[in-house]
């Protein structure tokens, strides 16, 4: 019973954790930073519940623990119920107080520690109430836990796929919960049953009971058949399992660190779109939980414990190191570098599972979305999930203090992972890269091995054994591509055709084409090129050609730096603020403008001009937190192009972004974006009275622009602003020649005027909304949809 019910929790505690990270985002941001915050945020709430649950544990002893546990999962339940107005409406009610990064950081956490320490209890209390011998500790709290972080997998994996998609988030947290209340109610009889047992137990029998009143031979203890060695027989003991407890911190912090890089380079590989997370930390928690599973059976047949967990900690360094070099050395050897070499040059997967053509190949996501992340990471998060088993087993002494020892043992690895997370993602990243960060990690995974080897009974033995670990580490980390080898790799490109800035906001390259030309992509997902095309350009000048006096503007995105490149070509705009969350972008930018390099030989001059204007600012965040805590009345606002399919493009193109602009925009602004899908354009039409679109032929494609007042169009005037700007002097002929053209034969699209008739309702499915951004989950939607009909008088 406590199987199914743990297999239950773990899968409500993944899907509430993968939905609350969505919701969180659309408030605090969808950089690295925020991610980060909150992971740490929610794995130190864990932490504190196992450290609580053990000293409850202890203290409730076997039947009460079973009824804190069933208490405590009615807390959680409550809790999602109540969740999304915690973390959506009552932070936008709040926002202006929020606008620091620390503030929103204690904001989310606060929250956040009430339903993860209550889920941090579950396993000191389940624990204490399922061992009856601690020689049955390392195998019995390694299965639950197998069990727990396999019902984790199926929650990431179904809510990823499924219900986020299908249902929205509100619905998604509140069935969550409601696993929860199941949990509650199901372990309640076991509860009553124990009640019941404690009343049936007899009196102890004392000799004079015995018939003849003659005492019992006493026992003679058995032998100690497999005696474990003296110095790890000394760990064991109550005063000296310490050690254990920092080494499965250090080993925590390495295994979230190796999560964090295995994730980017994952993501990468599958050119990003919504359900790439959900996916990759499913096959994480599955991997963990079928490593726990044979854990649970290995540790019985173990003589000796710490060995083998110093072994298997060695080799999960050893296996990630293998997993890259299998990837980048050995396929291509193997025959795949052709075909290798094409995928990594596509598109891949975020413009949907069809591709630019439309056309899905299911061996091409089968081999991306579980080749690849079984080759990467399957094998080390194995051993990690092997590891715990053991490493519990040395900690387990009394069955009456399993509890607390069983808490202080996952507090210590949740303190590890809150590290190791922190340190990867602020330092490591930023310093040492994707394969750095790799080679470090796994560096320190040779010390393990290298303490296996000492436990070794003889000194011959023990230099042969870390003889073989030094040369077996050494040997990968000396193979192993740097961080520029990586990123060629994975653009499918060779050595003198990119440059590269990875930090922890994003991995940004920018890759010469080989014909004068240069294409920008993020974490392997291509954005725009240079020179610029007509459309990017025309994004942000546009507007401001249209606005009678435009003064402040911003661009969410900066891109190839086309968008606010355009909106600065008006003089008469005042500042133009540009937010992008990948801070990669403006090194790799500058160095375009400048030029004089092998991979950049000629520079850019309209870059050139763009970052010598006094009026331009470029910061490193993300727009639309920017835009909730702005308080100026905004003249212009662009939003960068985002494909639809693309991972968080929904907190982008939902109503109640659009609302977010409509407060943000002065009475006469305009709002200038990317006519991506019919939903889009219905949903901007939910918030702005006065909506156009207009048609750019050399793209084919349309861009839509909306304001609260009329947008009116003057030929001879849009003409005129537009020659002020010498377009001559700041255009490529080619692109002034189409430019001219564009705007000689413009014409304005209306969509909706409040001059006429009242609007049509359209179906909520119709509509992108922020707790269900439809368009962004294309598995479980259609992208086409019904289209509000035109409605202008």
């Amino acid at each position: 019973m406590f199987s199914v019910v743990f297999l239950l929790t773990g899968f409500s505690a993944l899907t509430l954790q993968v939905t609350w990270q969505r919701v969180l985002s659309l408030h605090s941001g969808v950089d690295l930073v925020s991610f980060t915050t909150v992971v740490a945020a929610f794995l130190a709430g864990l932490g504190l519940g196992n450290l609580l649950g053990g000293w409850l544990a202890d203290r409730l002893g076997p039947r009460r623990s079973v009824g804190a546990f069933s208490l405590s999962n009615v807390g959680i339940g409550l809790f999602a119920w109540v969740s999304i107005w915690l973390f959506y409406d009552l932070y936008r009610e709040q926002a202006a107080a929020l606008e620091s990064t620390w503030a929103s950081f204690a904001w989310n956490t606060a929250f956040l520690m009430v339903p993860t320490i209550l889920m941090g209890l579950s396993l000191p209390l389940v624990a204490r109430a399922v061992v009856d011998r601690v020689e049955d500790a390392g195998s019995v709290v390694g299965r639950l836990y197998s069990v727990n972080t396999l019902g984790a997998a199926a929650g990431a994996a179904i809510s990823g796929w499924l219900l986020l998609g299908t249902f929205g988030f509100t619905t998604t947290v509140r069935l969550a919960g409601c696993c929860n209340l199941v949990a509650a109610l199901l372990v309640l009889p076991l509860a009553r049953r124990g009640r019941a047992a404690a009343r049936e137990v007899p009196e102890p029998v004392g000799i004079l009971d015995v018939p003849g009143g003659a005492a019992p031979a006493p026992v003679e203890p058995a032998p100690e058949e497999n005696a474990v060695e003296e110095p790890v027989a000394a760990l064991r003991g109550g005063t000296r399992t310490w050690p254990w407890y920092l080494l499965y911190a250090m080993t925590g912090a390495v295994a979230l660190g190796f999560e964090v890089v295995f994730f980017r380079l994952i993501d990468t590989i599958m050119r990003s779109n919504s359900y790439s997370f959900a996916h990759v930390l499913s096959l994480y928690l599955l991997f963990f939980a079928a490593g726990a599973a044979l854990g649970s059976r290995l540790v019985r047949r173990a003589q000796r414990p710490a060995t083998w967990f110093l072994w298997i900690q060695f080799g999960v360094g050893v296996a990630a190191l293998a997993g890259v070099l299998a990837l980048v050395r050995l396929l291509p050897a193997l025959g795949f570098e052709e075909d290798l070499t094409s995928y990594f040059t596509g598109e891949g997967f975020n413009v949907g599972f069809g591709g630019m053509t439309g056309e899905t190949e299911p061996g091409s996501v089968a081999l991306v979305f579980g080749g690849a992340p079984l080759l990467v990471m399957a094998l080390p998060v194995l051993l990690m999930g092997t590891a715990y088993p053991f490493v519990q087993a040395l900690v387990s002494e009394r069955v009456d203090t399993l509890g607390r020892r069983t808490g202080f043992l996952v507090f210590s690895n949740i303190a590890g992972n809150v590290t190791g997370t922190l340190v990867v993602s602020f330092v490591l990243l930023d310093r040492a890269g994707t394969a750095g960060t790799y080679r470090l990690l796994a560096a320190v995974l040779l010390v393990a091995g290298l303490a296996a080897a000492a436990t070794a009974a003889t000194w011959p033995a023990r230099l042969v054994r870390g003889g073989v670990a030094l040369v077996l580490m050494g040997s990968l980390l000396a193979a192993f591509p740097s961080n520029l080898a990586l990123w060629e790799f994975l653009h499918g490109a060779t050595r003198g055709e990119v440059l590269l800035v990875e930090d922890r906001t994003c991995g940004t390259v920018l890759r010469n084409n080989g014909l004068g030309g240069y294409r920008l992509t993020i974490n392997g997902s291509s954005q725009n090129d240079y020179p610029f095309d007509d459309f990017h350009v025309l994004i942000g000048l546009l507007p401001a050609l249209l606005h009678d006096d435009p003064g402040s503007g911003m661009a969410l995105g900066l891109g190839i730096g086309a968008t606010p490149y355009g909106m600065a070509l008006d003089p008469r705009v005042d500042d133009v603020h540009t937010v992008e969350i990948c801070g990669g972008q403006v090194p790799l930018l500058q160095a375009l403008a400048g030029g004089d390099g092998e991979i950049v030989p000629q520079g850019a001059p309209e870059l050139q001009a763009f970052f010598a204007d006094p009026r331009v600012s470029v910061e490193t965040g993300d727009g639309r937190k920017y835009l909730l805590t702005s308080e100026g009345d905004l003249d212009l606002v662009t939003v960068d192009t985002l494909r639809p399919q693309s991972a968080f493009s929904g907190s982008l193109y939902s109503v109640e972004f659009y609302e977010l602009v409509s407060d943000t925009l002065s009475n006469d602004g305009i709002l200038a974006q990317w006519v991506p899908s019919t939903r889009s354009l219905n949903s901007l039409t939910e918030v702005f009275p006065y909506v156009v679109t207009a048609a750019v032929p050399s793209y084919n494609s349309q861009m839509m622009l909306a304001s609260k007042s009329p947008i009116t169009l003057d030929p001879a005037e849009l003409a005129a602003r537009f020659e002020a700007i010498d377009p001559d002097a700041r255009f490529l002929p080619e692109q002034a020649a189409s430019l001219r053209e564009f705007f000689a034969t413009l014409q304005l699209s209306c969509v909706v005027s409040p001059d006429g008739a009242p609007l049509e309702p359209v179906p909520e499915e119709a509509l992108n909304r922020d707790l269900r951004p439809v368009d962004e989950y294309f598995v479980n939607n259609d992208l086409a949809t019904t289209s509000r009909p035109i409605d202008c008088g």
